[in-house]
């Protein structure tokens, strides 16, 4: 359970006040194992490439960013010498960032690329269309061009928007495995154009395709590899993941293929606490009674589960006691509408 510290001030809403509650409590107290002290980090920043766009530059600068971290820099440089590369830093270091940069430079010399993103669930791949089209309005070029720079093809596609995508491909189509290997590899010739011209291929939270899905995953990536080379492609494959052990290793088996890897984050971090529990109930019913002091202390909370099922569970368990927070609390899994 990871928790930030930034004010020695005792308030409602101050995490040292919990963590010192948490601590001292009789109950509580005697089931914290171990617990570590994670100093603030200051940033460590790089300049743009000498001779990157200078519209992609301004577009950056208009959102505020003149600079990069290093190992933005440092991915940059492997992708634009056309390497496969794997990103092995931290939550909320600017990952999305370095494949969005590197396509979106490759899309500025060549208004044919296309470029492939990957995702294990349909909510990351709205996030990152979101994303994409808030970047674009910042350049000019894009916002010129009569197309979206990107479309999601996955299962909640409907197939007129299929087939419009079909006939027209945006220059970012995001999608997933299953629809990779469902719906792209098996009728490659409908998509000749798009295999064509395909230059990068981005694989997000890498670290999902392990065990026998990560095995089922290596040979789709090899397919389409191969199907990419049969119509004369070459794609550069940019993989990326916060919590993996063997991101080297990992990302070489996974691709079948040398990768270059980008470990040691440039991007500031606050002060982290952590603390490891060894619950005498069970973990769902310990986090149930944890939420609960969080949320009454008006504390930004977030529990990660295994299963749908245990997570509408702590939520059923956890909403009865909040009282007048009760609408503080909410679910969110996968199997949701769309």
């Amino acid at each position: 359970m990871a928790m930030t510290d930034d004010s020695p001030t005792i308030t409602q809403g101050d995490i040292g006040e919990y963590l010192r509650s948490l601590t001292a409590s009789p109950r509580f107290g005697p089931q914290i194992v171990a617990r570590r002290d994670f100093p603030h980090q200051n940033g460590s920043y790089a300049d743009f490439p000498a001779d990157f766009p200078e519209e992609l530059i301004a577009g950056m600068q208009t959102m505020g960013l003149d600079c990069l971290y290093s190992h933005q820099r440092q991915a940059l440089d492997l992708i634009r010498e056309g390497k496969n590369v794997i990103v092995a830093t931290p939550t909320a270091s600017g990952k999305s960032m370095i494949y969005n940069l590197a396509v979106f430079e490759k899309l500025l010399a060549n208004q044919a690329s296309q470029a492939l993103y990957l995702f294990p669930l349909k909510a990351l791949a709205q996030d990152q269309l979101r994303v994409l089209r808030s970047f674009s309005s910042h350049l000019g070029v894009m916002r010129e061009r009569d197309q979206s720079p990107a479309a999601i093809y996955d299962g909640d596609t409907s197939p007129y928007q299929r087939t419009k995508i079909r006939k027209k491909t945006p220059p970012i189509l995001i999608s997933n495995p299953d629809m990779l290997h469902l719906s792209f590899l098996p009728y490659h010739e409908n998509w000749s154009h798009f295999f064509k011209n395909l230059e990068t291929i981005v694989l997000d939270e890498v670290h999902t395709y392990r065990g026998v899905f990560g095995s089922h995953m290596s040979w789709v990536i090899r397919r389409l590899l191969r199907i990419a080379n049969h119509y004369g492609a070459n794609p550069v494959v940019i993989m990326l993941s916060a919590t993996i052990g063997n991101p080297d290793q990992f990302g070489e088996t996974l691709l079948s293929r040398p990768v270059e890897l980008v470990s040691r984050s440039g991007a500031p971090s606050a002060r982290k606490q952590m603390i490891l529990f060894d619950p005498w109930d069970s973990a769902a019913h310990t986090v149930s009674q944890m939420v609960e002091a969080a949320v009454k202390r008006d504390l930004r909370t977030i529990v990660y589960t295994q299963s749908r099922k245990m997570t509408e569970l702590i939520t059923l368990w956890t909403r009865p006691r909040l009282g007048e927070n009760s609408h503080k609390l909410s679910s969110y899994r996968a199997g949701f509408l769309p």
